[in-house]
């Protein structure tokens, strides 16, 4: 299970802090399709933070559908399906950095070193 930690320093809302972390948790795999969170209460307790401060962090990571919540079992990273809308959205952002980082000047070579390291 991953860790989740709250920087009250870093300028950005608990909730929005939470959400990061998630997202970065399933991009990074630390967290798995179908893997649960904690419940609302635990996660509160161990960070020190209001519950709703939880729960709403919960309720935006659904609307984004990152999260699906099953009454009585608990909130579970959603697993999710290829949409090819989805993919065609992606593949241009990805053409969008790539022109962007040429016209930073950066090679090839250092996107790539780049893309690696923010894999580990």
């Amino acid at each position: 299970m991953m860790k989740f930690y709250i920087n009250p320093y870093e300028g950005v809302p608990i909730y929005g802090q939470i959400i990061k972390q998630v997202k970065m948790g399933v991009a990074k795999r630390l967290l798995k399709r179908g893997e649960k969170l904690p419940p609302v209460r635990e996660m509160a307790i161990e960070l020190s933070v209001n519950p709703n401060t939880v729960a709403k962090a919960y309720r935006e990571l659904e609307r984004e559908n990152i999260v699906e919540t099953i009454i009585g079992r608990g909130t579970f990273i959603k697993k999710m399906k290829r949409d090819s809308s989805g993919k065609e959205k992606i593949d241009k952002l990805i053409d969008m950095l790539i022109l962007e980082t040429y016209n930073a000047g950066y090679t090839k070579e250092e996107i790539i070193n780049k893309i690696y390291k923010k894999e580990a």
